[in-house]
């Protein structure tokens, strides 16, 4: 497995290790048989370096930590990824549509309305936009760019004319993101913790 690959499952793993989702991290490893020494290698160097106790200056330092590592894996993934959509990012995370929504506590159907552009940036408070972007280990602003940018993939009726499907997808509603969350098949518990 190359390189980028086992990149790819590392940041699976943290992204459910932060959503505290134990069998996503277990199916990684089973599903990746080849990448499972550099997974656990990497699993223990996380647990060993992993802080018991935090003191008063590790949560002043917190903040400026999160704004580099965002511009670390901006650089590492340059500029490109924050010209492209959520569904580019998820993908490049080696996340599915579902371990996405099931890492996040959203319905399906609210994250992939993220990802066809019909969630208004505006509509989302900045606890909110935050949490989202701590998901994938991006800043705020990349994580806005990249709402910004996503589109719904463009699905072609045989009786429809491409000019036809691109107004079909330009005339798509927008919608705020409490309206979406609402309108969910979400748990109550999912939408108050997100609605809140």
């Amino acid at each position: 497995m190359n390189n980028e690959n086992v990149q790819h499952l590392k940041m699976a793993w943290l992204a459910a290790e932060e959503a505290g989702d134990k069998e996503s991290q277990l199916a990684l490893l089973r599903d990746h048989p080849d990448a499972q020494e550099s997974l656990i290698d990497f699993i223990a160097a996380y647990r060993i370096t992993e802080s018991r106790e935090e003191n008063a200056q590790q949560v002043e330092i917190l903040p400026l930590t999160q704004r580099a590592f965002a511009t670390a894996l901006e650089r590492v993934f340059s500029s490109s990824v924050a010209r492209s959509g959520l569904r580019q990012l998820r993908e490049q995370t080696g996340l599915s549509l579902v371990e996405t929504a099931r890492g996040l506590r959203l319905g399906i159907d609210v994250w992939k309305k993220f990802e066809d552009g019909v969630i208004e940036l505006v509509s989302l408070s900045e606890r909110q936009l935050e949490r989202l972007a701590n998901f994938f280990h991006v800043g705020v602003e990349q994580f806005g760019t990249m709402l910004n940018n996503s589109q719904p993939i463009p699905t072609l009726d045989r009786r429809q004319t491409a000019q036809a499907a691109r107004n079909t997808l330009n005339q798509q509603k927008k919608q705020s993101f409490d309206e979406a969350v609402k309108r969910s098949t979400m748990s109550r518990e999912e939408k108050k913790e997100w609605l809140v």
